[in-house]
């Protein structure tokens, strides 16, 4: 059921994209501060991914676009072939995932813990890059950024009237499926001098992947989504700006499933979601001020055929009012003062919460300052207080210091504490689900997650060669599990969520690029992660070892890629042995290539998964899978 708007009383908080693009990099970034910051000073390791890498990459989703970025690993899940994002080795629930600093429903989380929904929100096509900050962001942006941020960053509508078209598909080998199409669109111009108006959409379909180690199962589901933006952004004033959202999104899933008795059966969901955002900025004397309301909601309806029973239907609802301002208080600019507002409230429909709904409201502040220590350092301070109806109060500071030893090197220092609210199911009173003998119920007295981090790294950057790198330390504390309580008369073991781990995951990272010759670049980046729990044993489903690399090169008119992503010392509990268990090595690669063909158009070719790694291959024990090699075929057109 979709609830109205908030109203106007708290606004946008906008976002102007103002980067300028160099060869494969971005100078600007936003999301590390709450604010224009160079890379280079901005608190933190961060990664950007700029639209020519998106249109290169050629995924459906955000999610797929992001595989090789520095920090992020894939983990299965288990249903469907999904997976999720993990950034340093935290769980999908330990990232906030942004679009212009608007927070998305924490579906992830509090939907269920095998979903994957939080990726497909807006078109791919509006996207106008996505910056990765790796690191708590609590200070700035509360609960879910406990790890960090991926805040997807929206192409501003052009004043001149213009038109991109794609069209696109995608055929794998073998005859087990997984084939698709795909149409994007992005429109605009502006109205008179003042107002500018962009509107984006997506449709695709790809079929279900049949499973080879048990046919008549899928692999990968199949999908198939509409998406919808528009935006609406109006100039009414000097230094006076309005900006209007709307995301709309409808997406049906289907597998094909055996149960524990062996009927075979469909599973489809029905799943939608809206986000619609209005806000203001502006500039009040010297102070730059911003305000925001937006909500976001997504449903979720399954059905099954052969008499199975569905899993219960779900919407949660996401509403946020916002303001803040950012101000220089010395004549000399040495501090830039940052502070905000923001009040929340989280509302979860199913039936099997009490009078089938439940809410949690959260109020908070921070403040923030950037102080100039002389001509060469930096040092950000933050503190930010959220109240949260049910678990209290947390407060969650951050420190950051850098320091440019010449014009070409920055050393880097941060400590920030991040934290990760309970969800609603976990908390609210009387609320239970039974799975299989298993029954799960709430426990009103948790606590949030927490995490201490610390990070040392450097940023080098020449007209040449980049190159980052950083040592970093995650130590949480209270995470959420489930914990056997007792046997109940009918034979259920009863459940119940505490908290009741600790883990420690710690590491380094590298991510370089070099300009070879004019014509040829080459990336790469590194990561070794150790995640242990509070007894020393290795955590499942993060690998010690994930690597990254990839060659560009322009010949004979011809843009060209080949990219690499190697994963290894991986461990995981498959269900049937509950012992931790090795899984094999592997590595995905890929090639695209792309030429202009005159008046506005260009073709784009890609082979992904090059050498047809198919995952159920090498272990049965691996919860997802990739598609097998797939032939991309794309028709792009600017007008």
């Amino acid at each position: 059921m979709h609830k109205p708007l908030l109203a106007a009383s708290g606004l946008l908080c906008c976002y102007p994209v103002l980067a300028q693009e160099l060869p494969g990099t971005l100078d600007i970034v936003i999301t590390a501060g709450r604010g224009e910051t160079l890379i280079r000073e901005a608190p933190g390791s961060i990664s950007v991914i700029s639209r020519h890498e998106l249109e290169q990459q050629g995924g459906d989703n955000v999610q797929e676009v992001l595989q090789g970025t520095p920090g992020i690993t894939l983990q299965g899940l288990g249903s469907g072939g999904r997976k999720t994002i993990s950034l340093r080795g935290l769980e999908s629930r330990h990232t906030l995932i942004m679009i212009d600093g608007r927070r998305i429903p924490a579906s992830n989380d509090s939907i269920g813990p095998n979903t994957d929904y939080q990726y497909d929100w807006i078109p791919l096509e509006q996207i106008e890059r996505i910056e990765v900050v790796r690191g708590p962001l609590s200070v700035l942006y509360g609960s879910d950024a406990l790890g960090g941020a991926i805040n997807i960053i929206t192409r501003r509508p052009a004043a001149r009237p213009h038109a991109d078209l794609m069209l696109g598909s995608r055929s794998t080998a073998g005859s087990e499926g997984g084939d698709g199409h795909e149409l994007r669109f992005n429109i605009g111009g502006g109205i008179g001098e003042q107002v500018r108006i962009g509107l984006s959409g997506q449709q695709s379909r790809r079929s279900a992947l049949e499973s080879r180690l048990t046919p008549g199962t899928s692999a990968l589901e199949g999908r198939e989504k509409q998406q919808l933006g528009l935006q609406l952004d109006w100039n009414w004033g000097e230094g006076q700006h309005l900006k209007l959202e709307h995301t709309d999104v409808q997406e049906q899933r289907w597998q094909d499933a055996v149960t524990r008795t062996g009927t075979a059966y469909q599973s489809r969901y029905d799943i939608n979601r809206t986000q619609t955002s209005l806000g203001w900025e502006g500039r009040l004397g010297d102070i730059e001020t911003r305000a925001r309301a937006y909500q976001g909601q997504i449903d979720i309806t399954n059905r099954a055929t052969q008499g199975v029973t569905p899993t219960s239907p779900q919407t949660l609802d996401e509403q946020v009012l916002e303001a803040g301002a950012v101000f220089t208080p010395d004549a000399q600019a040495r501090h830039r003062i940052n502070t905000g507002l923001e009040y929340r409230r989280e509302t979860l429909e199913h039936p099997n919460l009490d009078s089938s709904e439940d809410s949690v409201d959260t109020r908070a502040a921070f403040v923030q300052d950037t102080v100039r220590l002389g001509q060469h350092t930096r040092l950000t301070a933050g503190i930010r207080r959220d109240d949260h109806a049910v678990f209290g109060a947390e407060t969650s500071p951050r420190i950051a210091i850098s320091h440019d030893l010449n014009e070409k090197l920055t050393l880097k220092a941060s400590y920030g504490h991040g934290f990760h609210a309970p969800s609603i199911k976990q908390t609210a009173p009387g609320y239970s689900f039974q799975s299989g003998p298993f029954l799960i119920r709430s426990n009103p007295d948790l606590k949030p997650e927490s995490n201490k981090a610390l990070e040392l790294g450097f940023h080098f950057g020449a007209d040449l060669l980049t190159l980052d790198a950083a040592l970093f330390r995650n130590a949480v504390d209270d995470l959420i599990d489930t914990r056997f309580n007792q046997l109940l008369d009918n034979g259920l073991q009863e459940w119940r969520y505490d908290n009741i781990h600790s883990a420690t995951l710690q590491g380094l990272e590298v991510a370089t690029r070099t300009k070879l010759t004019p014509a040829l670049h080459l990336k790469g980046s590194y990561q070794y992660l150790d995640a242990r729990d509070g007894d020393d044993i290795r955590l499942e489903r993060r690998p010690r070892h994930t690597l990254s690399a990839g060659l560009e090169w322009n010949f004979g008119g011809w843009d060209s890629s080949l990219r690499a992503e190697h994963v290894a010392d991986q461990l995981i509990i498959p269900p049937a042995s509950n012992t931790l268990t090795a899984l094999p090595d592997y590595t995905l690669w890929h090639a695209a290539f792309s030429r202009p063909l005159g008046k506005g158009l260009n073709l784009r070719l890609g082979i992904n998964n090059l050498t047809d790694v198919r995952l159920e291959d090498k272990s049965p024990d691996f919860r997802h899978e990739e598609y097998p090699r797939t032939v991309r075929v794309e028709l792009n057109g600017s007008f």
